[in-house]
Order: C-alpha cells, then sequence, then structure tokens
C-alpha cells in the first residue's frame, strides 16, 4: 500500500506559531494534540503547492514557501515540513475542518508562543521542525 503524502506549513508570527488544536474521539477516549496546517498532495500538484493551498484550506491565510526544513516518515505516510512567510488574509478556521468540527472532531486555530511549545503535545515530528524553523525566522527577522 503506498503511503499517503503531506505537506505542511510552519507559519510565525512574532514569537509565536500557528497550529490547529485537535480533540478526536478515538474508541471510548479522546486524544488532545495540536497540528502543523497541512494536508494531503493532491495529484499533479507539487509539495510546494500542497503545502500553500493545504494553509489556505485551513487556516483561511496566504503564505509563501520560504525552506523546504525536511520529512518524517511514519507508519501510514510521510510528511514534508516547510517554513513559510505569511502573505495576508485573517487567520480562521476553514475548509474540511470547520465542515468537518464537532465535539468528537474537534479543530480550532491556536496561537502558541515559541517559549511554550515543550507544554504541549504536537503531532509527529512537528515540534521538532518547529524549533529548527523558529531559529531560520529569528535570523531572518533580527
Amino acid at each position: 500500500m503506498e503511503k499517503r503524502k503531506v505537506a505542511r506549513g510552519i507559519v510565525f508570527f512574532k514569537d509565536q506559531v500557528l497550529l490547529l488544536h485537535r480533540i478526536r474521539k478515538e474508541g471510548n477516549k479522546y486524544l488532545e494534540y495540536y497540528a502543523i496546517p497541512g494536508g494531503g498532495i493532491e495529484n499533479l500538484e507539487t509539495k510546494e503547492e500542497a503545502c500553500i493551498r493545504e494553509v489556505k484550506e485551513e487556516t483561511s491565510i496566504d503564505v509563501k514557501i520560504n525552506l523546504y526544513l525536511g520529512m518524517e516518515e511514519y507508519d501510514r505516510g510521510i510528511a514534508y515540513y516547510y517554513l513559510t512567510d505569511y502573505i495576508s488574509g485573517e487567520v480562521s478556521l476553514g475548509g474540511e475542518e470547520k465542515e468537518q468540527n464537532n465535539p468528537d472532531n474537534f479543530y480550532e486555530i491556536a496561537f502558541i508562543k515559541i517559549a511554550d511549545l515543550d507544554k504541549i503535545m504536537i503531532y509527529g515530528l512537528g515540534g521538532e521542525m518547529i524549533k529548527k524553523a523558529y531559529k531560520i525566522y529569528q535570523k531572518a527577522n533580527n
């Protein structure tokens, strides 16, 4: 079976990173974590195009690719991580995340301070990728 490929975009607003807060029911318990905006790469779409599209769909903002950060392979898929630069738009939940939002499959936009990253559960290698991206972001914006 071919692994699902996804692209994720890390977006900073000063000392905060834009994430999706998730709470979803799995069996009789709820899982709570944060995820970097992103999703599946569609046919004939580049990883970069998917990243830009998915960030727009999930958060309603426009971004551009700044830098490829690396990838993560796991049981069911492969995730490609990008540092992105905010271009325009007002951050708000959109796309399937907004449509499918309910108490058993909850999504919300979250701005998390970089200093608080270690206090939350971030899906996959997201936390490591955010820290790596933030060092690059800081150098470029100081």
